[in-house]
Protein backbone atom coordinates (compact mmCIF):
# COMPACT_ATOMS: atom_id res chain seq x y z
CA UNK A 1 0.00 0.00 0.00
CA UNK A 2 2.71 2.12 -0.46
CA UNK A 3 1.58 4.03 -3.62
CA UNK A 4 -1.51 4.63 -4.76
CA UNK A 5 -5.26 4.94 -3.22
CA UNK A 6 -6.09 1.70 -1.42
CA UNK A 7 -8.53 -0.83 -2.55
CA UNK A 8 -11.23 -2.13 -0.37
CA UNK A 9 -12.25 -5.17 -0.37
CA UNK A 10 -16.03 -4.29 0.51
CA UNK A 11 -18.33 -1.52 0.16
CA UNK A 12 -21.85 -0.95 1.72
CA UNK A 13 -24.29 2.17 0.48
CA UNK A 14 -27.47 2.83 1.10
CA UNK A 15 -30.65 2.70 -1.15
CA UNK A 16 -30.78 6.82 -1.66
CA UNK A 17 -27.31 7.19 -1.88
CA UNK A 18 -26.46 9.59 0.65
CA UNK A 19 -23.96 7.35 2.48
CA UNK A 20 -21.84 4.60 1.70
CA UNK A 21 -19.05 2.85 3.59
CA UNK A 22 -15.71 0.72 2.52
CA UNK A 23 -13.74 -1.41 4.37
CA UNK A 24 -10.43 -2.62 4.49
CA UNK A 25 -7.55 -4.40 6.25
CA UNK A 26 -6.81 -7.44 7.55
CA UNK A 27 -9.79 -10.07 9.02
CA UNK A 28 -7.19 -10.86 12.37
CA UNK A 29 -6.46 -7.15 12.70
CA UNK A 30 -6.76 -6.00 16.97
CA UNK A 31 -7.78 -2.45 16.16
CA UNK A 32 -10.08 -0.81 13.64
CA UNK A 33 -10.82 2.69 12.92
CA UNK A 34 -14.13 4.05 11.85
CA UNK A 35 -12.86 6.71 9.34
CA UNK A 36 -16.25 9.64 9.10
CA UNK A 37 -15.55 12.40 6.86
CA UNK A 38 -15.91 16.43 6.83
CA UNK A 39 -18.95 17.63 5.24
CA UNK A 40 -18.86 17.49 1.29
CA UNK A 41 -15.38 16.02 1.50
CA UNK A 42 -15.37 12.69 -0.64
CA UNK A 43 -14.09 9.07 0.31
CA UNK A 44 -10.74 9.49 -1.87
CA UNK A 45 -9.94 12.25 -0.20
CA UNK A 46 -8.69 10.38 2.67
CA UNK A 47 -6.69 7.67 0.86
CA UNK A 48 -3.66 9.33 2.25
CA UNK A 49 -5.04 8.03 5.93
CA UNK A 50 -6.69 5.00 4.92
CA UNK A 51 -3.05 3.99 3.73
CA UNK A 52 -1.19 4.91 6.28
CA UNK A 53 -3.35 3.09 8.47
CA UNK A 54 -2.91 -0.14 6.57
CA UNK A 55 0.65 0.53 7.02
CA UNK A 56 0.13 0.30 10.50
CA UNK A 57 -1.43 -3.18 10.30
CA UNK A 58 -4.95 -1.15 11.31
CA UNK A 59 -8.12 -2.08 9.70
CA UNK A 60 -10.16 0.84 9.01
CA UNK A 61 -13.95 1.16 7.93
CA UNK A 62 -14.76 4.62 5.85
CA UNK A 63 -17.55 6.13 5.61
CA UNK A 64 -18.56 8.47 2.60
CA UNK A 65 -21.11 10.82 3.59
CA UNK A 66 -21.86 11.63 -0.01
CA UNK A 67 -20.86 8.57 -1.45
CA UNK A 68 -19.93 9.87 -4.55
CA UNK A 69 -23.17 9.81 -6.57
CA UNK A 70 -25.54 12.80 -4.87
CA UNK A 71 -26.72 14.62 -7.43
CA UNK A 72 -29.17 17.87 -7.20
CA UNK A 73 -32.32 15.21 -7.94
CA UNK A 74 -31.58 12.81 -5.59
CA UNK A 75 -30.71 15.30 -2.53
CA UNK A 76 -34.17 17.19 -2.95
CA UNK A 77 -35.79 13.81 -2.72
CA UNK A 78 -33.74 13.33 0.95
CA UNK A 79 -35.19 14.66 4.17
CA UNK A 80 -33.01 12.99 6.58
CA UNK A 81 -30.81 15.38 7.29
CA UNK A 82 -28.04 14.12 10.62
CA UNK A 83 -30.99 11.45 11.30
CA UNK A 84 -29.69 9.52 7.96
CA UNK A 85 -25.85 9.79 9.38
CA UNK A 86 -25.74 9.82 12.92
CA UNK A 87 -28.37 7.40 13.30
CA UNK A 88 -28.55 4.39 10.37
CA UNK A 89 -25.08 5.22 8.55
CA UNK A 90 -22.89 4.79 11.70
CA UNK A 91 -24.92 2.18 13.56
CA UNK A 92 -24.29 0.21 10.24
CA UNK A 93 -20.72 0.57 10.64
CA UNK A 94 -20.81 -0.90 14.20
CA UNK A 95 -23.00 -3.60 13.16
CA UNK A 96 -20.35 -4.36 10.33
CA UNK A 97 -17.22 -4.20 12.42
CA UNK A 98 -17.55 -7.25 14.43
CA UNK A 99 -18.28 -9.62 11.97
CA UNK A 100 -15.62 -8.07 9.55
CA UNK A 101 -12.89 -7.75 12.11
CA UNK A 102 -13.92 -10.51 15.30
CA UNK A 103 -10.89 -9.54 17.14
CA UNK A 104 -10.53 -5.87 16.66
CA UNK A 105 -11.70 -2.81 19.22
CA UNK A 106 -13.64 -0.34 17.19
CA UNK A 107 -12.11 3.30 17.48
CA UNK A 108 -14.34 6.39 15.42
CA UNK A 109 -11.96 8.76 13.93
CA UNK A 110 -14.33 11.92 13.18
CA UNK A 111 -12.57 14.87 10.58
CA UNK A 112 -14.93 18.03 11.09
CA UNK A 113 -18.34 17.03 10.63
CA UNK A 114 -17.64 13.79 11.26
CA UNK A 115 -16.74 13.97 14.69
CA UNK A 116 -19.41 15.62 15.99
CA UNK A 117 -21.92 13.12 14.19
CA UNK A 118 -19.89 10.45 15.25
CA UNK A 119 -19.88 11.30 19.05
CA UNK A 120 -23.82 11.48 18.91
CA UNK A 121 -23.58 8.02 17.36
CA UNK A 122 -21.40 6.56 20.10
CA UNK A 123 -23.07 8.47 22.94
CA UNK A 124 -26.33 6.99 21.74
CA UNK A 125 -25.36 3.60 20.80
CA UNK A 126 -21.95 3.14 22.55
CA UNK A 127 -21.77 5.42 25.07
CA UNK A 128 -17.75 3.52 25.85
CA UNK A 129 -16.78 3.74 22.13
CA UNK A 130 -13.60 5.49 22.06
CA UNK A 131 -13.71 9.00 20.11
CA UNK A 132 -11.15 10.68 18.17
CA UNK A 133 -11.89 14.62 17.29
CA UNK A 134 -9.46 15.53 13.91
CA UNK A 135 -10.01 19.18 13.23
CA UNK A 136 -13.90 18.76 14.53
CA UNK A 137 -15.56 21.24 16.87
CA UNK A 138 -19.32 23.12 17.12
CA UNK A 139 -20.25 25.05 14.46
CA UNK A 140 -21.97 27.15 16.99
CA UNK A 141 -21.84 30.79 15.88
CA UNK A 142 -20.57 31.64 19.67
CA UNK A 143 -17.47 28.87 19.80
CA UNK A 144 -15.72 31.13 17.08
CA UNK A 145 -13.67 34.20 17.99
CA UNK A 146 -14.58 38.04 16.92
CA UNK A 147 -16.07 38.63 13.75
CA UNK A 148 -16.08 35.13 12.68
CA UNK A 149 -19.53 34.24 14.45
CA UNK A 150 -21.53 36.84 13.04
CA UNK A 151 -19.93 35.42 9.75
CA UNK A 152 -20.79 32.30 10.12
CA UNK A 153 -24.36 33.26 11.47
CA UNK A 154 -25.13 35.18 8.21
CA UNK A 155 -23.45 32.42 6.22
CA UNK A 156 -26.15 29.58 7.80
CA UNK A 157 -29.30 32.26 7.37
CA UNK A 158 -28.03 32.35 3.74
CA UNK A 159 -27.40 28.74 3.28
CA UNK A 160 -30.84 27.47 4.86
CA UNK A 161 -32.88 30.18 2.31
CA UNK A 162 -30.55 28.78 -0.94
CA UNK A 163 -31.82 25.47 0.52
CA UNK A 164 -34.86 25.80 1.03
CA UNK A 165 -35.60 27.90 -2.21
CA UNK A 166 -33.65 25.28 -4.61
CA UNK A 167 -34.55 21.96 -2.63
CA UNK A 168 -30.69 21.11 -2.06
CA UNK A 169 -27.53 22.83 -1.43
CA UNK A 170 -25.23 23.32 -4.38
CA UNK A 171 -22.14 23.35 -2.25
CA UNK A 172 -20.17 21.64 -5.43
CA UNK A 173 -20.37 24.72 -6.72
CA UNK A 174 -20.74 27.51 -4.47
CA UNK A 175 -17.36 25.69 -2.23
CA UNK A 176 -18.94 25.07 0.56
CA UNK A 177 -19.96 21.61 2.02
CA UNK A 178 -20.64 19.75 -1.07
CA UNK A 179 -23.58 18.93 -2.88
CA UNK A 180 -26.56 18.55 0.35
CA UNK A 181 -29.52 17.54 0.14
CA UNK A 182 -31.54 20.52 2.25
CA UNK A 183 -32.21 18.09 5.34
CA UNK A 184 -28.43 17.92 5.92
CA UNK A 185 -27.71 21.84 6.03
CA UNK A 186 -30.71 22.60 7.45
CA UNK A 187 -29.36 20.14 10.66
CA UNK A 188 -26.34 22.15 10.48
CA UNK A 189 -27.57 25.46 10.25
CA UNK A 190 -29.71 24.82 13.33
CA UNK A 191 -26.21 23.93 14.61
CA UNK A 192 -24.75 27.16 13.99
CA UNK A 193 -27.75 29.59 15.05
CA UNK A 194 -28.19 27.41 18.39
CA UNK A 195 -25.04 25.79 19.33
CA UNK A 196 -27.03 22.52 20.12
CA UNK A 197 -27.17 19.43 17.89
CA UNK A 198 -30.65 18.56 16.77
CA UNK A 199 -31.96 16.65 13.80
CA UNK A 200 -35.54 17.21 12.23
CA UNK A 201 -36.34 13.37 11.61
CA UNK A 202 -34.15 11.99 14.55
CA UNK A 203 -35.65 9.71 17.35
CA UNK A 204 -33.75 10.77 20.49
CA UNK A 205 -32.41 13.60 21.74
CA UNK A 206 -28.75 14.41 20.38
CA UNK A 207 -27.84 16.99 23.49
CA UNK A 208 -28.56 14.37 26.54
CA UNK A 209 -26.88 11.55 24.53
CA UNK A 210 -23.67 13.43 24.57
CA UNK A 211 -23.92 14.22 28.07
CA UNK A 212 -24.12 10.27 29.18
CA UNK A 213 -21.08 9.29 26.80
CA UNK A 214 -18.49 8.15 28.68
CA UNK A 215 -15.91 7.25 26.63
CA UNK A 216 -12.32 8.22 25.89
CA UNK A 217 -11.81 11.09 23.24
CA UNK A 218 -8.63 11.96 21.91
CA UNK A 219 -9.24 15.83 20.48
CA UNK A 220 -6.54 17.00 17.81
CA UNK A 221 -6.17 20.44 17.55
CA UNK A 222 -4.96 21.69 14.30
CA UNK A 223 -2.86 24.46 14.12
CA UNK A 224 -4.17 27.58 11.91
CA UNK A 225 -7.19 26.07 11.18
CA UNK A 226 -9.66 28.63 11.43
CA UNK A 227 -13.08 26.34 10.74
CA UNK A 228 -12.49 24.08 13.83
CA UNK A 229 -10.36 26.58 16.12
CA UNK A 230 -9.31 25.22 19.91
CA UNK A 231 -12.58 27.19 21.15
CA UNK A 232 -15.11 25.21 19.06
CA UNK A 233 -13.27 22.10 19.96
CA UNK A 234 -13.40 23.24 23.11
CA UNK A 235 -17.40 23.97 23.50
CA UNK A 236 -17.87 20.46 21.49
CA UNK A 237 -15.73 19.07 24.29
CA UNK A 238 -18.10 20.85 26.95
CA UNK A 239 -21.06 18.86 25.85
CA UNK A 240 -19.82 15.31 27.06
CA UNK A 241 -18.91 15.79 30.46
CA UNK A 242 -18.30 12.83 31.58
CA UNK A 243 -15.67 12.36 29.21
CA UNK A 244 -12.18 11.37 29.53
CA UNK A 245 -10.40 13.64 27.41
CA UNK A 246 -7.03 13.43 25.81
CA UNK A 247 -5.87 17.08 24.16
CA UNK A 248 -3.22 17.43 21.58
CA UNK A 249 -1.92 20.07 19.28
CA UNK A 250 -1.15 19.21 15.51
CA UNK A 251 1.16 21.22 13.40
CA UNK A 252 0.96 19.98 9.79
CA UNK A 253 5.29 19.45 8.74
CA UNK A 254 4.64 20.91 5.36
CA UNK A 255 3.49 24.42 6.50
CA UNK A 256 -0.22 24.52 6.09
CA UNK A 257 -1.71 27.35 5.30
CA UNK A 258 -4.65 29.08 6.35
CA UNK A 259 -7.09 28.02 6.05
CA UNK A 260 -6.45 24.79 4.47
CA UNK A 261 -5.40 23.30 7.92
CA UNK A 262 -8.72 22.37 8.35
CA UNK A 263 -8.52 19.95 5.81
CA UNK A 264 -4.80 19.58 4.12
CA UNK A 265 -3.63 18.00 7.29
CA UNK A 266 -5.24 14.62 5.57
CA UNK A 267 -2.02 14.43 3.32
CA UNK A 268 0.62 15.14 5.95
CA UNK A 269 2.08 11.70 6.41
CA UNK A 270 3.11 10.22 8.13
CA UNK A 271 2.78 12.53 11.13
CA UNK A 272 -0.71 12.11 12.21
CA UNK A 273 -1.66 8.95 11.08
CA UNK A 274 0.48 6.95 13.39
CA UNK A 275 -0.61 9.48 16.13
CA UNK A 276 -3.93 8.54 15.87
CA UNK A 277 -2.91 4.16 15.55
CA UNK A 278 -0.93 4.60 18.72
CA UNK A 279 -3.59 6.30 20.63
CA UNK A 280 -6.31 3.71 19.31
CA UNK A 281 -4.20 0.73 19.83
CA UNK A 282 -3.39 2.03 23.56
CA UNK A 283 -7.73 2.06 23.98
Amino acid sequence: MSAGAPVPWRVVDDDGGLWSFRVYGEAGADTVLVLLPAMGVPARYYAPLVRGWLEENVAVIQADFLADRVRPDAARERQDGYAALAERCVPAIFGTAPTSFPRAAPVIVGHSLGGQLGLIAAARFAPELPVVLAASGSTGHRSFPGWRRWAGLAGSLAIGLAGRVLGYWPGDRLGFGGLQPAAVMRDWAYTVRTGRYHAATGSFDYETALREYRGDVLAINVEQDVFAPQTATEALLEKVPNARVTRRNYAASRGTARPGAHFTWVKDEPGLAAIIAQWARGR
